[in-house]
C-alpha cells in the first residue's frame, strides 16, 4: 500500500510493495452483480460453513481467549505484530522523519479491542532498529517473517495461521485522520512467483480506507498477483456507498470460493470477481496501518492528505473483532505452494 502518480492518472494499488502498474487502470464495471455469483452472507452450520476461529480481543495481550472451532488443529498462538521495521522511505531526503515504520509498541489489546495507534515522536524507544525520530504504526498478522524484517519478501516465512478460501470478517472502526489508512488484507508467502496468474497466491485487499477527502463515501477492495514489478497484475474495485464509513464500527468480508472471490461491506456484496483465476493457495491474514511518506498520497491513486504530527489529531485503528469460517466443500480444492514453479519477483 503506498502512494499512486495520479498526475498521469495510473490508478496504483500499492500494497506490501512498491508498485505502480498500468494494468491497474482499468473501468470499473458494475458486471459483477450479473454475473451469477452467489453474493449470499455464509450461515455458520448451513452449507458446509463451520468455525475456524472468532477472536473478540476479550484481554491484555494478543492470543487470549480465542475461540477455536472444534476441527481447528493448528497453533493456538495465531498473532504476531506486523515486520518491525521500516515500511516507507520518506518522499524528502531532507526531511528523513516522514518514513512511515512499523513498531510492535503501536500495538495494545484492551477494551475489547486490538488498536492500532499512529504516532509521531521525536523520542521513540523500543527493541528494534526504529529511529528516536519519525512515524510510527503498525498492525496484526499471522505469520513471522523469518530473516531480515526489512526485507519483507515473504517466500520462506513462518505461518502462524493461514487458510485457503473460506469466509473472512472484521468488525473495525477506521482511524478518521489524514495521511492515513487502515486495511485487511490475505497474502501469501508466493504470491511474488511469477507464471501462474494468480492461483498460486494473490494479495486479496478485502479494504482499504484510502478515501477520507472523497466527497462520497467510498471504499476499496482489490486483487494483486505475480508480484510487484514489470510482471505485476491488479484488479481494483471502488465501491460507493450510503453509509458514512468513517463513523462508527463497520464490518469488511471476503468470501473466497475455489471459483471467485465476494467482497462484503456492512453485510452486503460489493464486488464479485474471478480475477486472477483465484488463488488455491493458503494465505496469512494482514490489518495493518500505514502513513503517507510525506506526499499525501495513498492507494487507489488517493489523496489522503498529511500525516499531523500533533497526536492529538491522529486517530487510532480499533479491531473489534476477526472471524474465520471454513466450507467443507472447498477443502478439496486446495493446492500446496510446491506444486507451483517459476521465478519469483524480489525487486
Amino acid at each position: 500500500m503506498k502512494k499512486a502518480l495520479s498526475v498521469i492518472f495510473i490508478v496504483a494499488l500499492i500494497t506490501a510493495g512498491v508498485v505502480i502498474m498500468n494494468s491497474c487502470n482499468k473501468e470499473i464495471s458494475q458486471a459483477w452483480k450479473t454475473e451469477g455469483y452467489d453474493l449470499s452472507v455464509p450461515v455458520l452450520g448451513q452449507d458446509g460453513w463451520y468455525m475456524v476461529f472468532e477472536d473478540d480481543f476479550n484481554g491484555t495481550s494478543l492470543n487470549e481467549n480465542i475461540s477455536f472451532g472444534e476441527r481447528y488443529q493448528g497453533s493456538k498462538e495465531i498473532w504476531t505484530t506486523s515486520p518491525h521495521a521500516i515500511r516507507w522511505q520518506s518522499d524528502s531526503q531532507s526531511q528523513p522523519e516522514q518514513a512511515c515504520w512499523w513498531c510492535p509498541e503501536m500495538v495494545e489489546v484492551k477494551d475489547s479491542n486490538a488498536i492500532i495507534h499512529s504516532r509521531y515522536e521525536e523520542n521513540h524507544t523500543c527493541n528494534g532498529a526504529c529511529p528516536a525520530k519519525g512515524r510510527f504504526t503498525s498492525g496484526i498478522e499471522t505469520r513471522l517473517i523469518e530473516g531480515d524484517n526489512n526485507s519483507n519478501k515473504g517466500t520462506s516465512d513462518t505461518m502462524l495461521f493461514s487458510q485457503a478460501f473460506g469466509y473472512f470478517e472484521c468488525r473495525v472502526k477506521l482511524p478518521k485522520s489524514q495521511g492515513l489508512w487502515s486495511a485487511f488484507w490475505l497474502q501469501s508467502s508466493n504470491m511474488r512467483q511469477v507464471g501462474n496468474a494468480g492461483t498460486d497466491g494473490t494479495e486479496i485487499d478485502v479494504y482499504e480506507s484510502a478515501f477520507i477527502k472523497s466527497k462520497t463515501s467510498k471504499m476499496g477492495h482489490a486483487l494483486l498477483w505475480d508480484g510487484y514489478a514489470k510482471d505485476g497484475k491488479c484488479s481494483p474495485y471502488i465501491t460507493t456507498l450510503e453509509q458514512d464509513l468513517y463513523d462508527g464500527y463497520h464490518t469488511f468480508a471476503l468470501k473466497w470460493t475455489p471459483e471467485y472471490y465476494v467482497f462484503y461491506i456492512d453485510g452486503e456484496a460489493t464486488w464479485a470477481t474471478k480475477d486472477g483465476d483465484v488463488s488455491k493457495v493458503k494465505e496469512f491474514l494482514r490489518l495493518t496501518v500505514e502513513i503517507d511518506a510525506g506526499d499525501g498520497w495513498g492507494p487507489h491513486g488517493q489523496k489522503i492528505g498529511q500525516f499531523s504530527h500533533k497526536n492529538e489529531d491522529n486517530e487510532d485503528f480499533m479491531i473489534d473483532y476477526v472471524k474465520v469460517w471454513q466450507n467443507e466443500n472447498y477443502e478439496q480444492f486446495i493446492r500446496e505452494d510446491s506444486e507451483f514453479s517459476g521465478s519469483f519477483d524480489l525487486s
